[in-house]
């Protein structure tokens, strides 16, 4: 599949609709003499990353990471530019404690989703998994970014107060699984609920290392006693089950989410009111949040800047950072370090297919116009142009 985005060389940057929509970047403008863009058109393409050895596509919008781009930056024939800003974590279903179909869903209790910070080790994720090209991560703030650096002693006492500790774990859920009602049956080693099997849907991303963070995820819920239905989808596959459907559906407990930001940002207060409440995102998944009235307050006045000064400002991210560990909607497992890999005849000053900056700065060095093919593993996820 490709999309075709023609970019006319002479574009006037003072377009309306670019005015309308974004500008901040107005005032940020491309120096060069050259008005609009460098190049004059762009292809993206619906291709593995494997395609940009072999000369099909001219650089590649997702980022990877380092294992996987060694052997072609060896070559001496490719650039690259690391990306910080890329997090995994894992997505709770609230709803509950029972779907529309009376299947029972442990997530909907705020304490079981606690427990599973403790359960996973994110050590092994890091080191295993990822081949140590990542951090552990226990909240939305991402770790290369001011805000975590302003507040890292209370993050540092989150992150040894929810270290791995899977008999923690364990114990806690037990104790809140009879609280709903469930049994366990020690012969078999598992929850039943209304004498039925408690089937925990995982669902699990395959274009990444998530699906070997969400098979690692099923087999710790599977040792806890739980029935695991592992459901493997793409980005497009998984996003109308999650993202657009309805979570009451019971189409899903658990997913594999992972998120990107576009630029280092210094003011990182919005991301507790975007991440844990109704006021994040109108989807249905969002709607159905119900995080704890304190925490919500705090997240709301965090949201629309609602402090005096720079230390109230701090009281309240401080208390925030500790309440979301009790929601725990999302448990954070990793920051990560990838890297866009380009052809080194082309310049780019940064920018990733999630950002405005990619399609204006990338060039041939050769001099400016002519045509790229870009290259990404999914296209049309969801609309490009929502209106």
């Amino acid at each position: 599949m490709m999309l075709l985005v023609t970019l006319p060389f002479g574009l006037n940057v003072t377009s309306p609709l670019i005015e309308s929509y974004y500008p901040p970047l107005l005032a940020l403008a491309n120096p060069n003499p050259v008005s609009g863009p460098y190049l004059d058109e762009i292809v993206i393409s619906q291709t593995p990353f494997s395609d940009i050895q072999s000369g099909i596509i001219h650089i590649y919008l997702v980022p990877v990471r380092l294992e996987q781009a060694f052997n072609i930056l060896s070559t001496g024939n490719f650039s690259y530019f690391d990306v910080p800003g890329l997090y995994y974590e894992l997505t709770f279903n609230p709803v509950g404690p029972e779907f529309g179909n009376g299947s029972l869903n442990p997530f909907s209790v705020a304490r079981i989703r606690e427990a599973i910070n403790y359960l996973v080790d994110r050590m092994y994720i890091v080191q295993t998994i990822l081949n140590g090209s990542a951090y552990p991560k226990w909240v939305p703030l991402v770790r290369f970014f001011p805000e975590y650096y302003r507040y890292q002693y209370t993050i540092r006492s989150i992150e040894q107060e929810y270290s791995y500790n899977f008999s923690k774990a364990e114990s806690i859920i037990r104790e809140e699984m009879i609280k709903l009602g469930a049994s366990y049956n020690s012969t078999e080693g598992k929850w039943y609920y209304k004498g039925s099997p408690v089937v925990i849907k995982v669902l699990i991303r395959v274009e990444d290392q998530r699906r070997q963070i969400g098979d690692y995820v099923a087999d710790l819920l599977e040792k806890l006693g739980f029935t695991v239905e592992r459901i493997y989808k793409t980005a497009r596959e998984a996003a109308p089950i999650w993202l657009r459907g309805d979570p009451a559906d019971g189409q899903w407990h658990v997913y594999t989410g992972g998120w990107i930001t576009t630029a280092v940002s210094r003011d990182d207060a919005d991301v507790w009111a975007f991440f844990y409440t109704p006021l994040g995102r109108p989807d249905p998944l969002w709607q159905a949040y119900k995080p704890d009235p304190i925490f919500y307050e705090v997240a709301a006045k965090l949201w629309n800047r609602e402090y005096r000064c720079l230390g109230e400002r701090d009281a309240l991210m401080e208390q925030a950072i500790v309440l979301s560990l009790k929601d725990s909607a999302r448990v954070w497992l990793v920051d990560t370090k990838y890297y866009i890999v380009f052809r080194k005849e082309l310049s780019t000053d940064g920018g990733q297919a999630y950002d405005l900056w990619w399609c204006r700065t990338l060039r041939w060095l050769n001099g400016s116009g002519g045509r790229v093919v870009a290259g990404q593993p999914q296209v049309f996820v969801d609309p490009w142009n929502p209106v």
